[in-house]
């Protein structure tokens, strides 16, 4: 009970994250359609193509199997008494083959053959009833019917058995030497047994394996053909097997018969081998394969060469099939969403020709045929498919973040505009303020009440100073801040900004000290120049304790004009002194010790970046005057 609640759990989780990402789920399913689709299709095609990529390979066929030419010139020349009979035979299919017999020469050519000890030697011909053996003596009839050696049997037009003439025991000595083509005219598969009756690769792939058994074979003995479906080929003996073309035309060795008969084959040439006799020379007994053109004799001797090696080619089953391309679909599914597409693209194509790669190195070594274009043709779809996907999410992420950053520009312009607003209402009231307190402090009255007033003045002047501030700041993010450049003495600006601010100072006890070093006149805006002079020397006067000391300097350093102001105070840490150029930003130690919005630094960095300069900060906390306190300051260029 447990088991199937859980069951039911995973089930339902697994349905709901499908369901939450059907969009992705729907489009892969489609891609593994596809693929099921390509890959039947594949089962059935790209047979010719594969062998035709590979191409021929000779030196991977089995060196026990040699081919004896019997062509019809050689024959000519060894029974001259055939020549006015050739014209006439050769018209007729079934005379072709009888053409060939000569009972001296064959049981010249078995005995030459059967001498060198073979394991098995297949006679491509047809010797039927038409034969003329004439009166066979018992040595040459036990030649004929020796158990290495099998005759080929046709089949008539019905699909029945023509047994030849040296038939002995039903299975024994013949095969079927037919050859099955498809409907384009291209041999590709062969029947492997008829009823009782093995093909001819079979029976001679029996008898060489029988030969490595070493076991007798009783006379008259049946065999079956489990041997020959050994490591795969088992299963319904009466369905066609395909040929795994190894050896193109010319591939394997190959004696004519003339040679063997005029002794110039070396001895024990077949010792230990299958050999084929058959016609390379007719064209009626040749075959259009993915390889090209080959006789009965070399197609047979594929045949034999694969069930020998175990090479006869085994399709994956379809279900399999379909499990690798599921796999396929959702492995290429979760890379493509994954990575960047050129990483995708790259990848793709990795991934086709390893499996590329993986199918002809599975079929060359295995025999084990595995879909090849199907699964990578379903790669491409994949990618395709899940491309489209991804802009048109990326359409609808940029329409939603284009929807989100109009309604933040908007937000920003309602702030932008309140500030604005405010700043602009409290400027009045502020200065109402300023001109009260100027008049009544005009006046004579008792000492505490003025100054009650100057604190006021001082409050409404820092007060002001924070307005034009957001004011300034308001302009800058609403990009409506330029600058006006003209001719400016930075020492004077220095002077004003000092004579404004030593009252501030006085009130502190604070000392200030300049040294000016004579200048050259700059070009930048006055107005702004002072607002970052003014806003350097008020920080300094702020955070200087009591009886402190601040010193301005001017000097000129290549072609730039460099201000610097120094104070006495207890200087920035190391983890602010980036912070402070930051808008409404200011130093953990300066919330505790002085009031102030944040902006002054922000400010001055700003303009001086305007006027394509540079700020700077030194601040060893804790030190000594001499060699500490805050420096801070600025370098402008002095022109265009």
């Amino acid at each position: 009970m447990d088991l199937f609640r859980k069951t039911l759990r995973l089930a339902h989780a697994i349905y709901v994250m499908l369901w939450r990402r059907r969009s992705i789920a729907s489009r892969a399913l489609l891609c593994w359609a596809v693929g099921a689709i390509l890959i039947t299709v594949d089962q059935a095609g790209h047979h010719d193509l594969r062998y035709k990529l590979r191409g021929p390979r000779p030196g991977s066929l089995d060196s026990r199997i040699v081919i004896i030419d019997v062509n019809e010139r050689d024959w000519l020349e060894l029974d001259p008494q055939t020549r006015n009979t050739l014209r006439p035979l050769k018209e007729v299919s079934q005379a072709g083959d009888q053409m060939f017999w000569n009972t001296m020469l064959w049981e010249r050519i078995l005995s030459r053959v059967l001498a060198d000890l073979p394991v098995a030697v297949g006679v491509t011909f047809y010797f039927g009833d038409g034969v003329r053996t004439g009166k066979l003596g018992p040595a040459t009839r036990a030649l004929f019917e020796d158990n290495r050696v099998v005759w080929g049997a046709d089949l008539d037009s019905a699909g029945r058995a023509l047994i030849p003439v040296f038939a002995t025991t039903y299975n024994r000595n013949i095969a079927i030497r037919s050859l099955r083509v498809d409907d384009d005219g291209t041999l590709r598969r062969y029947q492997r047994s008829l009823i009782q009756m093995p093909h001819m690769g079979t029976r001679l792939a029996e008898l060489a394996r029988d030969a490595e058994k070493t076991r007798p074979q009783s006379v008259g003995e049946v065999r079956g053909l489990e041997s020959a479906f050994d490591s795969g080929q088992s299963g319904d003996i009466s369905a066609p097997l395909e040929i795994n073309f190894l050896g193109a035309s010319g591939s394997f060795p190959t004696v004519s018969v003339r040679d063997l008969l005029e002794g110039r084959v070396p001895p024990e040439a077949f010792h230990g081998k299958v050999v084929i006799i058959g016609n390379r020379s007719d064209s009626a007994e040749s075959y259009t394969t993915p390889l090209g053109r080959m006789s009965r004799a070399e197609a047979l001797a594929n045949i034999t060469d694969n069930i020998l090696r175990d090479k006869v080619p085994r399709r994956m089953a379809l279900w399999i099939s379909f499990l690798i391309s599921a796999g396929l679909v959702f492995a290429a599914v979760i890379f493509i969403l994954s990575y960047p597409q050129p990483v995708v693209i790259f990848g793709i194509a990795f991934g086709a020709l390893c499996w590329f790669s993986l199918s002809a190195w599975l079929f060359d070594s295995f025999a084990l045929w595995m879909p090849a274009v199907g699964p990578v043709v379903q790669l491409a779809v994949t990618y395709i498919v899940f491309l489209s996907h991804q802009v048109a999410a990326n359409e609808a992420r940029n329409w939603r973040l284009e929807q989100d950053r109009k309604a933040a520009e908007e937000l920003e312009q309602l702030k932008t505009n309140f500030v604005s607003m405010m700043s602009h209402d409290l400027k009045t009231p502020i200065a109402k303020i300023q001109a009260i307190c100027d008049r009544l402090l005009s006046r004579s009255m008792e000492p505490e009440i003025a100054e009650d007033l100057k604190n006021l003045r001082r409050s409404s002047d820092d007060l002001h100073r924070y307005i034009r501030s957001i004011l300034q700041v308001t302009k800058i993010e609403a990009r409506e801040f330029a600058i006006s450049r003209e001719p400016v003495d930075v020492n004077e600006s220095i002077e004003r900004v000092l004579s404004r601010l030593r009252p501030l100072a006085q009130e502190k006890q604070i000392r200030i000290e300049s040294e000016l070093e004579p200048l050259f006149s700059i070009e930048a805006d006055p107005t702004l120049l002072e607002e970052m002079i003014h806003n350097l020397v008020e920080n300094a006067i702020k955070y200087t304790p009591v009886g402190g000391e601040v010193r301005v300097t001017s000097s000129e350093e290549d072609d730039r004009v460099v201000v610097t102001v120094q104070d006495s105070g207890p200087g920035i840490s190391l983890e602010d002194q980036d912070r402070v150029w930051n808008k409404f930003t200011r130093g953990l130690k300066a919330e505790s010790t002085a009031t102030g919005s944040g902006l002054g630094l922000y400010l001055v960095k700003y303009f001086v970046e305007l006027h394509g300069g540079t700020v700077f900060l030194e601040s060893p906390p804790g030190a000594p005057f001499e060699r500490a306190g805050t420096k801070i300051g600025f370098r402008v260029p002095v022109g265009e």
